[in-house]
């Protein structure tokens, strides 16, 4: 009995003791906050992501792979990660391709603590010459997860959150932060204009009535070159008159004619002869040369009155009727109309105008202020809203032309005139724009790409990309401006990296008040 008794007390004890230890609440592993780090090359923008790396422990890398050139996501090349100890041995983990295009995640274990150089290696298996291969820096390996270290380079605290899948959608783009030299330059307001030699008016020099030439008229955008025929005009003077004195004055020229030429011949028979000297004979010539052109005025007056364009496509009229050609005084572009094909037209009316489309010119208005501050222009460009891009003005297809020498009373202005080479067409007549005029003073300081500054609320500011995911706005003072770039007076030190493209999106993201959802594929 004793024995049972025993037994039973020894179980009892040993339930209790295993009931307790289940029921003493295990202590849960804190997880460690994950390694972020951001490299850039001339070709390669890294953005990775990593656990504290330790001894025998399964080390996931989530690399984030961008085209410097392109600014989309690499997504054909091989990655291999290697880990390099100063003694020589290493750790390697090759990734053919990514889980998602721009992201690879290569996966290492550590077998020996110490410190160690990461590097990451990509290159294209269909090019052998496009490699290259990012130097993140040295990392350490911990013996156990005990000994680990908190990492001093932590880019996730802080800043706007802008992710790489964000990123990759948009026509986004960084550039570096350096020094410049700029030149100073004045902002005209301006105006595309023909040149003075380069736009003409052809007005009616008589009145009558239009009649193209080959059946046709030329339509305004057509090139004429210079002394082109663009249309014929034929006189009304005479049509007032009436058809019986019109065809009395025909009849009388055709008998004086005849008569002079009758008079014409008996003459050449008797100089042949010698019986009247030569002086007759070139006075009898005359006489007939006068009476044919009488001839002749009459028949085309008497024309008039029945003619219409259909008429005159015959070839007899055409040699009959009296015409006035209207030529084209120079080559270039016809862009005004005012008549048609048999219209009557008065003397002085405005019937085409001619452009010279090919050589332009820009005049902008400088202040009176300013006229000390230009004494020639070498380099300038024009924009306009109509431009996609300024148009530059350089030696030779520009030149200065003038800087005006009286003073508009009402605008304190003087003109400043550039002749430009218009050959590909991109300028317009009459578009409206700013001229920027080098003044010859050059600075050099920070300058940054005038598409990286935003304005936000009358303040301008800039986003520095301080990580893969991670950007710091920075109130900016601005300098002077000069083809597409801005000086930076304050705000922005050499060597950090802002946002040319679409900075406003990275505006928009730090208005926002929720993080944005992570995309990565972890």
């Amino acid at each position: 009995m004793f024995w049972k008794t025993n037994l039973f007390l020894v179980l009892s004890v040993a339930l209790l003791s295993g009931c307790q230890k289940n029921m003493i609440p295990a202590t849960e592993t804190e997880e460690e906050e994950p390694v972020v780090i951001t490299r850039w090359t001339e070709n390669t923008e890294l953005f990775v992501e990593f656990p504290p790396l330790v001894v025998g422990k399964e080390s996931p890398f989530h690399a984030h792979f961008t085209d410097i050139e392109t600014f989309q996501p690499v997504s054909s090349d091989t990655v291999v990660t290697i880990l390099t100890r100063k003694d020589g041995h290493t750790i390697t983990a090759q990734t053919p391709e990514p889980i998602i295009p721009g992201i690879y995640r290569p996966v290492i274990i550590p077998d020996k603590p110490g410190t160690y150089r990461l590097t990451f290696h990509r290159s294209d298996p269909k090019e052998e010459n496009n490699s290259d291969t990012v130097d993140v820096g040295e990392v350490t390996v911990a013996a156990t997860q005990d000994a680990l270290l908190k990492s001093e380079e932590d880019e996730r605290d802080g800043g706007i959150t802008f992710l790489k899948e964000q990123q990759w959608k948009i026509d986004f783009a960084t550039e570096v932060v350096s020094q410049k030299t700029l030149n100073r330059s004045l902002r005209l307001h301006a105006e595309v204009e023909p040149s003075a030699e380069g736009a003409v008016e052809i007005v009616a020099p008589i009145g009558g009535r239009i009649v193209p030439v080959n059946k046709s008229v030329p339509a305004p955008g057509q090139k004429v070159s210079s002394g082109e025929i663009l249309a014929m005009i034929l006189p009304l003077h005479s049509s007032s008159r009436s058809r019986n004195e019109l065809e009395f004055a025909v009849r009388s020229a055709e008998a004086e004619f005849k008569a002079s030429q009758k008079e014409l011949d008996r003459i050449r028979t008797l100089y042949k002869d010698q019986i009247v000297p030569k002086r007759r004979l070139e006075e009898a010539e005359k006489n007939r040369a006068v009476l044919h052109a009488r001839l002749a005025t009459a028949r085309s007056r008497m024309s008039l009155l029945d003619v219409n364009q259909k008429d005159f496509s015959n070839s007899d009229i055409q040699k009959s009727v009296e015409r006035f050609p209207l030529r084209a005084p120079i080559a270039g572009t016809l862009v005004k109309m005012n008549m048609t094909p048999g219209a009557q037209v008065k003397v002085g009316q405005h019937l085409f105008m001619i452009i010279d489309l090919d050589s332009v010119w820009i005049e902008g208005r400088l202040f009176e202020s300013d006229i000390p501050k230009i004494k020639s222009v070498n380099h300038a460009h024009f924009n306009a809203e109509s431009l996609a891009r300024p148009f530059l003005l350089s030696k030779p297809d520009s030149r200065l032309i003038t800087i005006g020498s009286v003073i508009d009373p009402v605008h304190r202005s003087v003109p400043l005139i550039m002749k430009v080479n218009n050959k590909a067409g991109r300028l317009k007549i009459g578009m409206h724009g700013h001229l920027s005029v080098q003044t010859g003073e050059s600075i050099t300081g920070i300058a940054i790409p005038k598409s990286a500054v935003v304005d936000d609320r009358g303040i301008e500011v800039a986003f520095v990309h301080v990580g893969g995911e991670t950007f710091e706005r920075r109130e900016v003072t601005l300098g002077i401006e000069d083809e597409g770039f801005v000086e930076v007076k304050s705000g922005l030190k050499t060597g950090e990296r802002v946002v040319t493209k679409m900075a406003y999106r990275v505006h928009l993201a730090s208005l926002s008040t929720q993080l944005p959802q992570h995309g990565h594929a972890h």
